[in-house]
């Protein structure tokens, strides 16, 4: 016996799955016919190989990301080796640094803009 409840509780799921009935003898069938069909009329056979999908990669890379990539990278880089030279308190050097500059860009823009 069941108490009611303010919460909802899950009921558990089941897996249903629909067979479906595939004959491959009837497929190879009805390929032959559908080719046979468009040699009669004349058409062009069908290239089942290639269709209008392509799976080709593109070859056009874009310089803006391998240099912001490379760019990262080294400044990662200058960072752990400047850590190791000078410790934390390179942070707080950078620290003094790069909030100055963003302010000073923040505030070229607001200006820019008005």
């Amino acid at each position: 016996m069941r108490f009611p409840s303010l919460f909802r509780l899950p009921k558990h799921q089941q897996f249903r799955i629909k067979p479906r009935y595939y004959d491959p003898v009837k497929e190879e069938i009805k390929e032959r016919t559908e080719r046979i069909k468009e040699e009669i009329e004349g058409k062009e056979t069908r290239d089942y190989h290639s269709s209008g999908i392509s799976f080709k990669r593109k070859t056009k890379s874009a310089p803006f990301t391998s240099m912001l990539q490379l760019g990262i990278a080294a400044l990662l880089g200058v960072m752990v080796l400047g850590w190791l030279q000078f410790g934390n308190d390179l942070f707080y050097y950078l620290l003094w640094i790069i909030v100055p500059g963003y302010l000073i860009y923040r505030l070229k823009s607001l200006r820019k803009r008005k």
